[in-house]
């Protein structure tokens, strides 16, 4: 049974005061650039590769706030003391007239108090982009960036509500879909394409949350940040995408599974997934000694096997083994539990985020190990026509 529901959707007046401006692609970034194969590294002893890569430059705004079309997200997914959901956008992916300086907030945070707090702001953004600081904000509701690119803070102020969150990103490879082989690529067609990363496999956020009776809440969880863009609107040559972020654990090691579909409008459907592992200290249980990437995957069938069940509410996603772990493979099998989150575009177009439950069974120490999941799963269906 899902909580009371507290909806709220407020518009804010700022000020736009343009400041230096955020040009595409961000200079360091490697999205659009050709790039080699999928990593096949099933027994999870590499730390990074040619696919999952350092480039932390790659999470920063990517197209220009001062462009007259395109439109950028975020999507932030914490799960701990709240499961919270919260999408930061410039400009909307649902609306061709819409431009990079309107700014939109969704916020989906379940069971504070007994009540799920759904909320979403509008409004002109603000920027920063200097040595010390980068930021985009609406009002006083900020998104920024340490000097290195590594913490990202947020501050959120809504209907009597303080969220404060700062998250540090655990493990230092950034995961790039890379349809055709081109770096950050989710669509094949489009011109130009869909871009996209999960700039945060794994993430340790800490912070507060005030409610509107002053009640101070301490925050703290395992977090994921996924990072989506174009220079245009989705619905001309993309009709929908949906991707999950699924968390498990198993006494010695934690696995992260991220996967995104893209279904082009001409029938082509994209698939790539990300899993990586993070090994438990043998001294201090609460901490992880060592993170590894094992597989990062675009529309190779061979290493990453989907199955989305709209109708059954399941989900199936397996990764092949290999020698090194006696070619036992990672599986993952998930049931839809419930919808957490339902947010509309200013163009129309509806995201739904819905609870992920399940097990998995993957290679640890020698033998096939299972343990519980938990995770979202978000669907987005572009408009049938683009305004």
């Amino acid at each position: 049974m899902l909580l009371p529901t507290l909806r709220v959707f407020l518009a804010l007046a700022v000020v736009y005061l343009p400041s230096t401006a955020v040009f595409a692609f961000q200079p360091g970034a490697d999205y659009g650039l050709y790039k080699t194969t999928n990593l096949y590294n099933c027994s999870g002893t590499v730390l990074t590769s040619n696919v999952t890569a350092r480039n932390s430059v790659d999470t920063l705004p990517q197209i220009e706030p001062l462009s007259d079309a395109g439109w950028e997200q975020w999507d932030f997914f914490m799960h701990g003391t709240f499961p919270i959901i919260m999408r930061w956008y410039q400009g909307d992916q649902s609306d061709c007239s819409s431009t990079p300086s309107v700014g939109k907030i969704d916020v989906a945070i379940l069971d504070v108090n007994g009540t799920n707090v759904q909320t979403t702001l509008v409004g002109p953004l603000t920027y920063k982009n200097d040595a010390g600081v980068k930021a985009i904000s609406i009002g006083d509701n900020t998104f920024h960036w340490d000097n290195s690119t590594q913490w990202y803070n947020l501050t959120l102020n809504v209907d009597g509500y303080s969220l404060v969150l700062n998250t540090y990103s655990a493990m230092l490879d950034t995961f790039h879909p890379n349809v055709g082989y081109y770096d950050g690529r989710l669509s094949s067609v489009g011109d130009p394409a869909l871009y996209g990363s999960v700039p945060i496999t794994r993430g340790q956020s800490g912070g507060y949350l005030l409610t509107p009776d002053k009640q101070n809440i301490t925050l703290d969880g395992l977090t994921t940040l996924k990072h989506m863009f174009s220079e245009k609107a989705l619905p001309g040559y993309i009709s929908g995408y949906s991707s999950a972020i699924v968390w498990g654990y198993s006494t010695g090691f934690y696995d992260t599974h991220v996967f995104i579909e893209i279904d082009e409008s001409n029938g082509t459907v994209h698939q790539a997934a990300y899993i990586g592992r993070a090994i438990q200290s043998p001294t201090v249980k609460t901490t992880f000694s060592s993170t590894y990437a094992i597989y990062a995957v675009t529309d190779d069938t061979a290493l990453y096997h989907l199955t989305i069940n709209q109708g059954l509410q399941t989900i199936n996603s397996t990764f092949p083994g290999c020698s090194a772990v006696n070619n036992m493979s990672y599986a993952f099998n998930l049931t839809l539990a419930g919808v957490l989150g339902e947010f509309t575009d200013l163009g129309g177009g509806k995201t739904t985020y819905y609870t992920l439950n399940g097990t998995t069974s993957a290679p640890f120490g020698g033998k096939l190990v299972s343990a519980p999941i938990s995770g979202a799963f978000e669907v987005y269906q572009a408009p049938t026509t683009s305004k």
